[in-house]
Order: C-alpha cells, then sequence, then structure tokens
C-alpha cells in the first residue's frame, strides 16, 4: 500500500531564496507516514499509545529544488519490515510530477511503559504491507 497526500509549501518552510530548507523534508516525510498510518485506520495519536516508533535512521536525497507555494505530493510505503523495527520509505514530486526529494526512516518498536525494544506488534503488522517498488 502506497499512501499518498499533498502539502503546499508555505512561507516559514523556505529559505531567504524561497527555496524549501532541507531540514524540512524530514517534516514532510513525517506528514506522509502519519497519513499512511491514517489511511491504515491507525491515528498516530493512538498508536503512540501502545507502541513508541522512534526514528533510528533518516536519509534524503534531494533532487529538486521545492518552492514557496510549490503543491507537492508525499508517497509513503513500508519497504522493509524486521522483528522490531521497519523502514518507511518516502517519494516528494511537484506539480509536474517531477521528483524533488526520496528518502526513507528506519524506526524502532519501544514499549511506551519501560521504553525497551519489542517486536512490531501484530495489529500494527498486518495494516503495513511491504512495497517492493514504487
Amino acid at each position: 500500500m502506497i499512501a499518498s497526500t499533498r502539502i503546499r509549501v508555505r512561507y516559514k518552510d523556505t529559505d531567504c531564496m524561497k527555496v524549501v530548507y532541507y531540514g524540512n523534508y524530514l517534516t514532510y516525510f513525517e506528514v506522509g507516514r502519519v497519513e499512511f498510518l491514517r489511511q491504515q485506520g491507525l491515528a498516530m495519536s493512538h498508536v503512540d499509545t501502545q507502541v513508541h516508533l522512534p526514528v533510528v535512521e533518516a536519509v534524503v536525497r534531494f533532487r529538486k529544488p521545492a518552492r514557496l507555494d510549490d503543491l507537492l505530493e508525499v508517497r509513503c510505503w513500508v519497504s522493509e519490515r524486521r522483528r522490531a523495527s521497519f523502514r518507511f520509505a518516502y517519494e516528494i514530486r511537484n506539480e509536474e510530477g517531477e521528483p524533488v526529494a526520496t528518502g526513507s526512516t528506519l524506526h524502532a518498536c519501544l514499549d511506551p511503559a519501560t521504553s525497551e525494544m519489542v517486536a512490531v506488534p501484530p495489529w500494527l503488522l498486518e495494516r503495513m504491507p511491504v512495497v517492493d517498488s514504487k
């Protein structure tokens, strides 16, 4: 399953050249993964009470600058699952369909009460099919 959501580039997201500041792509990735979960019937506010999903690795590849007022499509899917972690992959495209950025985030699963690593819960696994390609 590939989830898709749109984000309009806001003034606060840009630098003095009206280009999206590089750190904001991680925020766009976060919007994508929260919407992925929502489209799977899981609100992040509920997920967080059951299991914590800290980012333990983040990768961003910049392809083309996004600019103020651009409408971006953020696509998100699960590209890898392990016993106690999983990886979201992302692709951001502009209105012309050109790739702006790609990347991934690796998430560990932690017990909210103990902060110990735990296996990905079955209720989460069933809503996170792995997609091999875009």
